[in-house]
């Protein structure tokens, strides 16, 4: 089928049809577009991790009612859905390739129940938003908070200040890990990405400060705790990345790691992107402090909120406690080192 049939026929199916067949396990990124200028800068990215999770890209728009409550018009409704539906091929158009046609859907309602409705088909789904360039403290736009509070899903968050480009290939990918088996949940995700990219996995673990309660400056043995503590916690952080990247030996790819110090750590990790150079932040939505009743932890939403650069929030499906990746490394008698490593 060539792609303009195959786009024909996605337009006949819009809102009827599902984007995945029964039983193809493979996750879906559902990259939702508007009218602006910049939304198109998400479907880069959201192809790129597509192609990576070997999943289906879709483009998905939805039409909004008047906000003026106008009175009802059938036809101008119609003329807008075939408009929508001619905006959204056209875009499929510029990025799809003959090997990876990209599916469209248009639906009607608010966006963000659309969006939340469509994603929440399969809780592997990756929801894709463009993140406007408002730089209010803590917004990531209203759509996109709605969209992380009411599905189960993934999310990818795309700064609307990224280049506009028609691929993306990401060279250096960073996931903070603080110890916890709810953060190592993005690891997966991260090293399958990393390896179709074949860049360099960039693991962060963050050591806060210790707080130490004071009603007055520190006398000399506090002090000389809060040291102690620093450097245990530095040492205990950095054994702990580095069986982490033992596991991984087997994995054809450059793992570094990173010993982030002394700080709020969704801050020094936030300050640290630059610096790195890398280009993609994949981090699960809870870690050790993360509650099930919120939809993310305060790391995890501080980067989806403030990071220049695009973050996939994965969301690992409930199934109960998982063992750390670290303790794979145990074994008896004299390992050879594998894989690659910096």
């Amino acid at each position: 089928m060539s792609l303009s049939t195959a786009r024909k026929e996605n337009q006949r199916n819009v809102g009827q049809a599902p984007m995945v067949t029964p039983g193809n396990h493979a996750p879906r990124v559902i990259a939702c577009v508007d009218r602006s200028p910049l939304s198109s800068r998400v479907i880069p990215h959201a192809g790129a991790i597509a192609e990576a999770l070997n999943g289906e890209l879709s483009l998905l728009h939805v039409i909004e009612p008047d906000r003026m409550h106008k009175p009802f018009d059938p036809v101008e409704w119609d003329m807008h859905r075939r408009e929508a539906q001619l905006f959204v091929s056209g875009l499929a158009g510029r990025f799809e390739t003959r090997t990876r046609p990209i599916a469209t859907r248009v639906l009607e309602g608010r966006s963000a129940e659309q969006i939340g409705g469509c994603s929440d088909a399969g809780a592997g789904d990756i929801t894709a938003l463009c993140r406007s360039g408002d730089r209010t403290p803590s917004r990531i736009g209203e759509t996109a908070r709605r969209v992380m509070e009411n599905t189960d899903g993934s999310l990818l968050l795309v700064p609307a200040a990224m280049p506009e480009v028609k691929t993306v290939r990401y060279t250096r990918i960073l996931v903070p890990l603080d110890g916890s088996s709810r953060a190592e949940s993005a690891l997966p995700v991260a090293v399958r990405i990393a390896a179709h990219h074949k860049a360099e996995l960039v693991l962060v673990h963050a050591t806060p400060k210790p707080h130490l309660l004071q009603s007055g400056p520190l006398n000399t043995h506090d002090m000389q705790l809060q040291q102690k503590l620093v450097a245990r916690n530095e040492r205990a952080g950095r054994a702990y990345l580095e069986r982490i990247r033992e596991s991984l030996s087997d994995v054809d790819i450059l793992v570094h790691i990173v010993i982030l110090r002394n700080g709020d750590a969704r801050r020094i990790l936030s300050s640290a992107l630059s610096p790195q150079s890398v280009d993609l932040v994949v981090l699960s939505s809870h870690g050790h402090g993360g509650y099930s009743d919120v939809p993310a932890g305060n790391v995890s939403s501080f980067l989806l909120k403030h990071a220049d650069i695009p973050v996939l929030m994965v969301r690992r499906p409930d199934t109960g406690p998982v063992g750390h990746l670290g303790k794979r490394t145990q074994a008896k008698g004299i390992r050879r080192p594998r894989g690659r490593a910096r």
